[in-house]
């Protein structure tokens, strides 16, 4: 049975947890080209991370270092993507991420979860 004085989700995460956390969409949806980008500052206040493809076109996403159509995490056209949380992938969320893709003018959606 649920606990009638939590009111939300945020309330629930703080009771388990201990933290405040919130829903944090820096760049909503960006446009990568076929030159390296960071997609995504170093923000050690950051508990997961969502990378989604829009575009029609492959995007490598790598963590740390500049991007290349020959490694990285390779998102399908179309809806490939990643996620990541610290308890499963450690500080990978965390991390500064660079993009790049096959074609210019490639959609892509970030959104995350950080701590407050």
């Amino acid at each position: 049975m649920a606990d009638e004085r939590v009111r939300s989700v945020y309330e629930l995460i703080s009771n388990e947890f201990g933290a405040d956390v919130a829903a944090d969409d820096p760049t909503t949806n960006l446009s990568i080209g076929t030159a390296d980008l960071i997609i995504a500052q170093n923000n050690p206040r950051r508990l997961a991370l969502v990378i989604i493809n829009l575009s029609a076109n492959v995007v490598y996403v790598k963590p740390g270092s500049p991007a290349a159509t020959t490694s990285g995490i390779r998102l399908a056209p179309s809806g490939g993507s990643v996620s990541m949380d610290w308890r499963n992938d450690l500080h990978l969320p965390s991390l500064e991420w660079h993009a790049i893709a096959s074609g210019a003018g490639s959609a892509i959606y970030i959104t995350s979860v950080v701590l407050r």
